[in-house]
């Protein structure tokens, strides 16, 4: 099989893009760039940038990785250092034998795509090495000739190993090669559908809806409807369409690889949770026990404690890790569009529903976790039918037919009193006993004083780092401040705190005067009622302390005689002998 050059190597590097979700640049040995993907795609003949990451890879053969392209020691005299759009990149040679033809590279331009790479590097470098024996032989003759064969049997190979179903077509929409997991997936045998129209195979996709966009199809598969995920991706040369790669995802697959990307994967643990006052590790210990089990939670707490930070600590710490954990905020999405990004719709649901229809949280979760906030503002409407779906285990879209098995565990979490709610008759008693199975309180930052400082300390190298400012220190006076103050936003408010101190204080040391004047007149008041409780208290010792006296003088000091003193007071003996000895009466 005959392919135009360039349109051979394009097609291996969409190829790659496509399976990979990363972008990918071929360049031959004097850094011309021969094929791309993404932003780089109309680059191709050009050369690359001056003293690059990719030429040290011409000129010491070896695999180059870089993940901080405007820093790294490897970008150093590259032309656009501090200007570069690339996050990291891995370049790896092009070998014939020892002959060296050029680089192939896998390059990030978006913080999920760099998780990617450094955390599959091995495997990728071992991809790549497969990958540039395949190249090999079309590049050892690039400087030559214009066109050569690629050999269909080997790139086959190695697109069949891939983790989806690839099919090409032509410009016309006629297959041209299937790889053997869409031969799985749809039944179907490669040899026999080869010129045939892709509309054959996937008869209700919409082919421009599609393009670059994953759309949810339905095929008939051994006589029976299954979902499946499209995507298609078109091969460019020269701004020119000349095949069309068409991604096969089954819809279980699809909704993993979203929940990668989504989570981009954030392995929030117990350790990530800061603080070791006695009451913030009672409630880790408590969410780490309960973590393998399969009941629900109900995370309890003031506003910015951390009850997502915990949640997802929850579902990390389970069976559950290697599924979706999907998050919603049922306060932040208008009630009109809450149920549909529940449930998910089909096309055509309701005016202004997307004609492919979509996915719902529910469905996305399934083998994971829902995390469910402020579940207290959950709709009336909407509860019985969470609640149907907790005891049934399936659900339908929005105008759909079809029923839905989903299997989850749900964490929920408020900050309001559902009790109070249940009795005013604004939250549902059925739906609140189903939710308040393993009620977890988080308490709030002013009842952990003892966590203060180790948190303002982490959090400062933490918003530090993100603002790539020098690391700064708190004055004493700034540690007893926020010892001091009672923190109404919690955990979330002392991150925003020490955030705007970092933006406003000019040196390294932040000082008491930088404060927001929010905190130092509440300082004041809580300085004040400090005070006035102290006194408060010491009027109250006293007075206790001679009612005691008192009562001694007139009944006696024996021990019949304390009982009886106890019992006009309303206490225990034993409480009545502490406050004696307190007071030195003994």
């Amino acid at each position: 099989m005959l392919f135009n050059i360039q349109g051979s190597v394009q097609e291996v590097a969409e190829a790659i893009s496509a399976v990979l979700n990363v972008d990918v640049t071929i360049v031959d040995k004097n850094l011309y760039r021969v094929a791309a993907t993404g932003m780089y795609r109309d680059l191709i003949g050009k050369p690359l940038p001056n003293n690059s990451s990719f030429q040290l890879v011409i000129e010491t053969g070896q695999t180059q990785f870089v993940d901080r392209p405007n820093i790294s020691e490897k970008c150093a005299s590259c032309s656009l250092k501090g200007n570069c759009a690339e996050l990291a990149s891995i370049g790896y040679p092009i070998k014939s034998g020892e002959e060296l033809l050029g680089v192939i590279g896998l390059i990030a331009f978006d913080s999920k795509q760099k998780k990617r790479i450094k955390e599959n590097y091995d495997s990728l470098v071992v991809f790549l090495r497969k990958m540039g024996d395949l190249l090999a032989g079309n590049l050892k003759y690039i400087n030559t000739i214009t066109s050569l064969t690629i050999q269909g049997e080997e790139l086959k190979k190695i697109i069949d190993g891939l983790g989806n179903g690839i099919i090409c077509t032509d410009t016309e929409g006629n297959i041209k090669f299937a790889n053997s997991k869409a031969e799985d997936y749809l039944n179907i045998e490669a040899n026999a559908i080869i010129n045939k129209p892709i509309a054959k195979i996937l008869p209700d996709l919409n082919f421009n809806i599609a393009l670059d966009n994953p759309v949810e199809t339905k095929v008939t598969v051994k006589g029976k409807k299954q979902s499946f995920i499209i995507k298609i991706n078109p091969v460019k040369i020269e701004k020119e369409v000349v095949s069309n790669i068409i991604e096969v995802h089954e819809t279980t697959d699809m909704v993993r690889n979203a929940y990668k990307l989504i989570e981009g994967v954030t392995n929030i643990s117990f350790d990530h949770i800061v603080g070791n006052s006695p009451s913030i590790r009672k409630v880790k210990n408590l969410a780490k026990e309960v973590a393998k089990s399969k009941s629900t939670v109900l995370l309890r707490g003031e506003s910015g404690t951390g009850k997502e930070l915990f949640a997802r600590a929850i579902h990390n710490a389970s069976d559950r890790k290697n599924f979706p954990f999907v998050a919603i905020n049922c306060s932040s999405i208008p009630d009109n569009l809450l149920e549909s990004e529940l449930f998910g719709y089909v096309g055509g649901a309701f005016t202004g529903a997307s004609k492919q229809g979509q996915m719902g949280k529910l469905e996305l979760a399934n083998g994971g976790t829902l995390f469910l906030d402020e579940i207290g503002d959950l709709p009336l409407h909407l509860q019985p039918k969470i609640l149907r779906v907790l005891q049934e285990g399936s659900f339908m879209r929005l105008g759909g037919k079809e029923l839905i098995s989903v299997d989850f565990r749900l964490i929920a979490a408020t900050n309001q009193n559902l009790e109070e709610m249940v009795e005013k008759g604004e939250f549902r008693e059925d739906l609140y006993y189903r939710l308040n199975v393993i009620p977890i309180y988080i308490p709030p930052l002013r009842e952990r004083v003892e966590d203060i400082n180790e948190l303002s300390q982490f959090l400062l190298e933490k918003c530090c780092n993100r603002l790539r400012k020098e690391l700064k220190v708190f004055s004493q006076e700034v540690k007893d401040a926020f010892n001091n103050y009672d923190w109404p936003g919690n955990v979330r408010e002392l991150e925003n705190v020490i955030e705007y101190l970092i933006n406003v204080v000019p040196g390294k040391e932040i000082t008491f005067e930088y404060l927001p004047d929010s905190i130092k007149g509440n300082l004041n008041n809580h300085s004040f009622k400090k005070n006035h409780n102290n006194r408060l208290k010491d009027i109250l010792d006293n007075y206790e302390k001679e009612l005691l006296k008192s009562y001694i003088e007139q009944y006696g000091d024996s021990t019949e005689d304390k009982k009886r003193i106890a019992s006009i007071l309303g206490i225990n003996l034993s409480t009545l002998y502490r406050k004696l000895n307190k007071y030195n009466l003994q």
